[in-house]
Formats: structure tokens, C-alpha cells, sequence
């Protein structure tokens, strides 16, 4: 029998290459995720890991193989699972354990605390994924019992919240099961949900057929759901996204001279492209649309000083979104057919009347109308 959980303690952990984000509490269906964290790990020198650094460490857990897993999650029919709560005893195990404690293993540090620790006291960083794929399982399960116990404030020791994992597209069953092995014995998760992200974009927008367009930080997926199933044999895509973007833009930077000149060694930091993108002076123009003219600049500040851009720069940068301008990446539009022609032909007009962009890097302004023009018109 699967126990009720009241709406306020149900935990959301929506997992990213970059950024992974979270929320406890869904009686507000517009509240935003309260937890956005960078999806990467340092991990403390022997030595450091005991002097003031908040870390989380993985106590008596060896790197066994995950796959193992009592608990199976079949990702066709995505099965709620309950799990009886563990015995105060198994706190002698340290995996229930809300203390951080000293091991043998990796002290890992995550979020500001790995902003703001001394360099000289990390011996390495480690993105936890790449690609949507899990990269280090035991640096994950650390994550997650970090954002639970420090950034939520639940006692993993008495976890009564019930936890929907959104994950990206195309994972195998085995990380589905290593996932759930995590969730039940080291974040004493009482009951949890898997689902991909696709599926959860179109049923967050009311639909349960339609084409969803994921751009973000490593990679831009294209997939088609229909009838609430993900069509995996017809997803499409591209290493054009988020990371392109930055790349593109700085690029565009180095090249501009008045741009170039304003920095001390007469280049620019990856750090000023990147607060560049994300500050909302990129944007993406429509073909025929008075194009900026090179000449005229934009003032933005950073690191308590005042620059000057190209607006051309901030119009160009982002537009490899759709039009990429390496010659051997499709461009979106062809991204988007492709999908939509992997899938029964009685299918194809829905997929084409509900087509869903999220992901961090659709939030470039002008983005939707461009993407609308080019199909439209191609």
C-alpha cells in the first residue's frame, strides 16, 4: 500500500549537467525551484578536510558496482515505489547519518562553500555530470545529501518526503536503478518517482503529446512524447547550446579591438563572457530586422567596472542557436523535422502543433519568434 505525503513536504530534484535545481513544498504550481546549485563537486586535500570547510562525505560507502541494486525502475511504466523507513540502527552505517563525519574516502565540498574555499585546499574538482550522464556516482550521492540535509534542512534521519527526480532523456535502466539505490539508503528517501524531463516539460505545459526542445548547458535535445511515452528512437541532437554560446560570444569579444583593449592584458576572461550571456543584453534578432550596427555599443558592468560591447557582438553570439555556424551541425529547424519524421506519420500533426522550448539557454529574448519564423518558413 503507498503511503500519502502531504503536498508541503514533497521534494522536486530536477538534475543537470550544470545546474541542478530543487524545491520542497508544491501547493504552489507557479513557485519556483528555491534551490539552483552548479553540478560540481570538489573534493578537500586529506589534510584540509578537517578545518572549517562544510563538506559532505560518502562514510563506509565503497565504490561497489550500482547496477546491483535491490530496487528496479522500469522507465516505460515509472512505478511509485515505497520503501519501509529505516531502523535508528542503521545510523551505524553512516548512510542515514545527518552528521558529516570522517572517512577514508572524498570529503567533497559543493555550491559557495566550493566558491568560496581556498584554492590551495581543493586537490580537484569534478563535474558530477556531462552530457546528461552521471560522471561520478558516489560525488552524486554526496550532492544529494548535501541539497537535502543543507539546502532544504531535512533530517536524514527521519525523511518523510516523498522525492520526484526529473532526469535528463536517455538514460539506461541501470542509472535509473543506481539513482534509486542512492535515493533509498543514502538520502533514506521513504518513496520516490523518476521521469524524464521531456515528459514532465509537456505535461507541465498540459499536454501529454508534443515535441520539446531542451537547450541547455552541454547539449540541445529535440524530443517527440506522444501519448505521455518518450520516443527515444527519434530523439535529435546537437553540442550546439549553452557552452556554444559562450564560446561564440567570447570569441566574438577577442575579435572586437575596442573591446579587446579595455582588459589589462588585452584579453578577455572567460568569467566577463560568461556574466555577458547571462546578464539579458543578448538577443536573438529575426532575419530582415535592422541589424545593430557595429559601431554602436552597450555599457555593462563587471567587477566594479564599467565596459563598453558591440551590440552587433550581443545580436550575433546567440543566434548559432538556430543557425549554427559550424558546417557540419544541423540547424535547428532541420533538428525539429528530424524528430517529428522519426514518428508515426498519424502522429506528426500533433507533434508539429505543440512544440515546447525549456532549458536554461531558451532564455535569450527573441528566441521563440526566430525559431517560429524558421519553421514557417523553411
Amino acid at each position: 500500500m503507498v503511503a500519502m505525503h502531504r503536498e508541503e513536504s514533497f521534494v522536486i530534484i530536477e538534475l543537470g549537467s550544470y545546474m541542478t535545481k530543487a524545491m520542497q513544498d508544491v501547493t504552489d504550481v507557479n513557485k519556483l525551484p528555491t534551490v539552483s546549485i552548479r553540478s560540481r563537486a570538489g573534493i578537500i586535500k586529506h589534510e584540509e578536510a578537517t578545518e572549517g570547510i562544510p563538506t559532505v562525505s560518502n562514510d563506509n560507502q565503497t565504490p561497489v558496482e550500482l547496477k546491483d541494486a535491490s530496487t528496479s525502475i522500469d522507465s516505460a511504466t515509472r512505478e511509485l515505489v515505497e520503501v519501509p523507513q529505516a531502523d535508528e540502527s542503521k545510523t551505524e552505517t553512516g548512510l542515514t547519518s545527518d552528521s558529516e563525519q570522517d572517512s577514508n574516502g572524498p570529503n567533497y565540498v559543493f555550491g559557495s562553500a566550493l566558491e568560496d574555499a581556498d584554492a590551495n585546499t581543493i586537490d580537484s574538482t569534478v563535474e558530477i555530470m556531462t552530457n546528461g550522464f552521471v560522471n561520478d556516482w558516489d560525488a552524486l550521492s554526496a550532492f544529494l545529501r548535501h541539497i537535502v540535509t543543507k539546502e532544504l534542512g531535512i533530517r536524514i534521519s527521519d525523511n518523510t518526503s516523498a522525492f520526484l527526480f526529473s532526469i535528463p532523456v536517455q538514460w539506461p535502466k541501470s542509472d535509473m536503478e543506481n539513482l534509486a539505490q542512492i535515493a533509498f539508503e543514502d538520502i533514506n528517501a521513504p518513496t520516490i518517482m523518476i521521469m524524464e524531463q521531456p515528459l514532465l516539460a509537456a505535461y507541465g505545459n498540459g499536454g501529454v503529446t508534443g515535441i520539446v526542445i531542451d537547450m541547455g548547458h552541454d547539449t540541445t535535445t529535440v524530443t517527440p512524447v506522444v501519448d505521455s511515452a518518450v520516443q527515444n528512437s527519434s530523439i535529435a541532437q546537437t553540442a550546439v547550446s549553452g557552452a556554444a554560446v559562450t564560446t561564440r560570444l567570447r570569441e566574438l569579444l577577442q575579435a572586437d579591438t575596442e573591446t579587446r583593449e579595455q582588459f589589462d592584458d588585452a584579453s578577455v576572461p572567460l568569467a566577463f563572457a560568461v556574466a555577458l550571456k547571462e546578464s539579458g543584453l543578448c538577443a536573438i534578432q529575426l532575419p530582415g530586422s535592422d541589424a545593430a550596427d557595429s559601431s554602436e555599443r552597450q555599457s555593462f558592468e563587471f567587477g566594479g567596472k564599467s565596459y563598453t560591447v558591440s551590440k552587433d557582438v550581443l545580436a550575433r553570439a546567440p543566434d548559432i542557436l538556430v543557425q549554427p555556424t559550424q558546417a557540419s551541425a544541423l540547424v535547428l529547424t532541420a533538428l525539429v523535422r528530424q524528430a517529428v519524421l522519426g514518428c508515426d506519420t498519424d502522429k506528426r500533426a500533433a507533434l508539429w502543433e505543440n512544440i515546447h522550448i525549456v532549458g536554461g539557454s531558451t532564455q535569450f529574448s527573441g528566441l521563440r519568434e526566430r525559431l517560429q519564423f524558421e519553421l514557417e518558413n523553411t
